[in-house]
């Protein structure tokens, strides 16, 4: 079901009136992005997780996307560094998106990725990045990978068994994201008066006083 809001400038809104419909340019880039994006994200954790990753769902919105995905375990911090360089570094190369109407036979045999239990009608629309990605796709993406700016996962967590889901910002909220953390380290290094470097061998050593000072405490006690 598709909903429009309609703006009536003069009298009443009549059947079989003529209306311009128009869509909100910066909402529709931003999800573009995301939207390419995504795509992207699918290639780089098949690439770093293994090819039975399988897409079981996922959401594109204006200023974020989130992407659900078979796998039998969490994703590693290391791994997920190594999703994110491979997808920033296609964002870099600036590749241009390319966009086919095909047979579906035909897209499928050629190696395009199709969703496991979707319908598609016998012509369909083939979204791709020469030589990365490749998918079976109606909606909205940007022209050139650049476009996208910039690719950060914030959130990674299971869904249900053997289901995992990855949350990721792009363009101005994942440059947000880098400058709020570079703010929250840059306050915590101030309060315990050491170097952003020294922070992890600071908070170890303070756990561990801690730990120690509540043993003494519960012994004197």
């Amino acid at each position: 079901l598709r909903l429009h809001k309609v703006t009536v400038q003069n009298d009443h809104l009549r059947e079989n009136d003529t209306v311009l419909a128009t869509i909100s340019l910066t909402e529709r880039t931003q999800t573009a992005r995301n939207h390419t994006a995504t795509h992207l994200m699918h290639a780089a954790l098949r690439e770093v997780l293994g090819e039975h990753v399988k897409q079981a769902g996922s959401l594109v919105a204006p200023d974020r996307l989130r992407f659900d995905f078979t796998h039998y375990k969490g994703v590693s911090s290391r791994e997920i560094r190594e999703i994110e360089e491979l997808v920033n570094e296609h964002i870099r190369r600036n590749t241009q998106v390319e966009t086919e109407i095909k047979d579906l036979d035909e897209a499928v045999q050629d190696g395009a990725m199709a969703l496991f239990g979707e319908k598609y009608q016998q012509q369909v629309r083939v979204v791709k990045v020469p030589g990365f990605s490749m998918e079976l796709c109606g909606g909205t993406h940007v022209t050139h990978t650049g476009s996208i700016a910039l690719f950060k996962i914030v959130h990674e967590t299971s869904v249900s068994a053997g289901v995992r889901r990855v949350e990721a910002l792009t363009g101005k909220p994942a440059l947000y994201r880098f400058l709020d953390d570079e703010s929250l380290i840059a306050r915590i290094s101030g309060e315990l008066k050491v170097q952003p470097s020294d922070l992890i061998p600071t908070l170890e050593k303070m756990s561990q006083e801690l730990k120690t000072a509540t043993k003494q405490v519960e012994n004197l006690q």
